[in-house]
């Protein structure tokens, strides 16, 4: 679910512009995107369902019908904009079924009418667990604690004849799988549900103390288990993984990965940072017996759950992921990076590659989605493509002219980056758009790496007259900053000593720096190298 991205440092709106010097071309593999808009009549717009397919049809399951949800506490997840219909899409025939679920048990009824669900397929079983929305037997918004297995080529005949029935569905209970905005994916034949949160009561976004309130717990967790199915479902529970420092995440993107001959996930940003309500910049690796944070790799773009593409290349034995827009600290403007703390909504599409050295970078790639969305959506792989496994596609059957390998559909579209101060429900809504998704070889980067020694970060808080930074360097030595405002007049100076300066991240804060609201020009010297940011921020 989405929430107020704030500042680390009050409720102030703060842009940083970065002005990134020594952009440069690497020279590897990378692939070129060409994005084709479609609809069909009669499909709704959704965002935040569960998705699985069968002989090139979809079957959609739960989600929610609006946009962003609105401010005001009485306003956000409506019951009556939750989908409570199965829907069957056939793209390439431009045709839509759809069947309510109503004839089902209140359970089935009521989970698969959630959102914000974790789901996987495994062969023509769709696996949901978990979800948010309002259950008409608590009456309340809850957090579902339910698995429900289907079975995809027999809903979708049943959603085709109108003859939904429970047959067709098996569920069982248990409080391991309360979650939401989590993930849910497999390695080997165990199923890791990772990461997300239990959220309990009406959703509320001036906070749980104020008007509806609400209980909100992360799990911290990787929680592994396998599934027997015979006459009904048995779970066997193999213990998790709690983590408090790297896990805390939801509403992100957990991505299959293949390393050698080793398959992991990675889990990549999502919300919120234990110091902050920001989105996490790095990643953390998951294998079937241990779980790493790459700490050493920033990612700037893409931080909010979105359709994503992983690819892999045998022969060179690197990994490629597509993220297609969505919500994101960073954005690129006219070669510029864009550093914003409300988090908007952005149209960037990138490339996170590992190499066979294991090195992450990541590029922006030229392709824009063509509007803010992305958010909420899932990309729908094309059942004719070769896999390399598990949901990802295989480089070897990509050439240098553009090949259909899936779609787009769904999510949330918005009509400004950030809308969530002015939000009445008109600013957003759920995309009912498809996009035909066409990919081609490039034997370069489309545009460049971010350098890490250009990641810097500003925190100013006016109210206070503190300045909090980050920024990582490759030396230890020592650091000028000033501040001046946009007709030059110095507003302040200072010199941190290279004693107080490490080699890699470092973290310092500015006192008494008088420079209130309103945008002002920030110089740091090292060693030489000048770096220059504007940085603006408003009440």
């Amino acid at each position: 679910m989405l929430k107020r991205f704030q500042c680390i440092l009050g409720h102030i709106s703060l842009v940083i512009t970065l002005v990134v010097f020594g952009f440069s071309s690497a020279l590897s593999q990378s692939y070129e995107v060409e994005i084709t808009p479609f609809s069909i009549e009669g499909l709704v717009g959704l965002q935040s369902y569960s998705v699985g397919t069968h002989e090139g049809e979809w079957l959609i399951v739960g989600g929610r019908a609006d946009g962003l949800h609105q401010r005001q506490p009485f306003a956000a997840f409506q019951e009556e904009l939750k989908n409570e219909e199965l829907l069957v899409v056939n793209p390439e025939e431009g045709k839509v079924w759809r069947a309510s679920l109503s004839a089902l048990p209140l359970d089935i009824q009521e989970h698969l009418s959630s959102s914000n669900m974790q789901f996987f397929q495994s062969g023509n079983d769709l696996i949901c667990t978990g979800g948010y929305a309002y259950s008409p037997q608590n009456e309340d918004h809850i957090t579902f604690p339910f698995l429900t297995i289907i079975d995809l080529p027999e809903t979708i005949r049943a959603v085709k004849n109108k003859n939904v029935t429970s047959t067709n569905f098996k569920q069982v209970k248990h409080e391991d799988f309360r979650v939401t905005g989590g993930a849910l994916n497999k390695i080997g034949e165990v199923y890791h549900l990772v990461g997300g949160h239990k959220f309990m009561g009406r959703y509320n976004p001036m906070g749980a103390d104020q008007g509806p309130g609400f209980i909100q717990v992360y799990t911290h967790e990787i929680r592994r288990f396998k599934i027997v199915e015979e006459d009904e479902i048995k779970v066997k529970f193999l213990g998790e993984v709690h983590d408090e420092m790297h896990l805390r995440r939801r509403d992100y993107n957990l991505v299959p990965y293949i390393t050698g001959d080793e398959r992991r996930l990675m889990a990549f940003s999502g919300v919120f940072r234990n110091t902050a309500d920001l989105p996490w910049l790095y990643p953390v690796s998951i294998s079937g017996t241990d779980h790493q944070a790459q700490e050493d790799f920033t990612q700037y773009f893409n931080h909010y759950h979105c359709a994503h593409l992983p690819i892999y290349n045998k022969a060179k034995d690197d990994m490629h992921t597509l993220f297609f827009g969505g919500i994101a600290q960073f954005y690129v403007e006219d070669d510029v990076v864009v550093q914003d703390n409300d988090v908007p909504f952005v149209n960037t599409i990138t490339d996170v590659t590992r190499t066979s050295t294991g090195e992450l970078t990541e590029s922006v790639l030229s392709t824009e989605m063509p509007g803010f969305l992305g958010a909420g959506s899932v990309f729908i792989l094309n059942d004719e493509v070769a896999l390399a496994d598990n949901g990802i596609l295989d480089a070897r059957g990509i050439g240098d002219d553009f090949q259909e390998v899936g779609f787009i559909y769904g999510g949330i579209r918005s009509s400004l980056p950030n809308i969530f101060w002015l939000n009445t429900g008109k600013e957003s809504e759920a995309s009912a758009t498809i996009y035909k998704v066409a990919i081609r070889k490039v034997e370069s980067k489309i545009s460049a790496t971010i350098p890490k020694n250009e990641s810097v970060q500003f925190y100013p808080n006016p109210e206070s007259k503190l300045v909090r930074m980050s920024m990582y360097t490759e030396v230890s030595a020592d650091l000028s900053i000033s501040i001046s405002d946009l007709q030059g007049k110095l507003i302040h100076k200072e010199i941190i000593d290279k004693s107080r300066v490490t080699q890699g991240r470092n973290y310092f804060v500015l006192e008494n720096v008088n420079v209130g609201y309103g945008a002002f020009n920030y110089t740091l010297e090292v060693e030489g190298k000048v770096i220059k940011r504007k940085v603006s921020w408003s009440e």
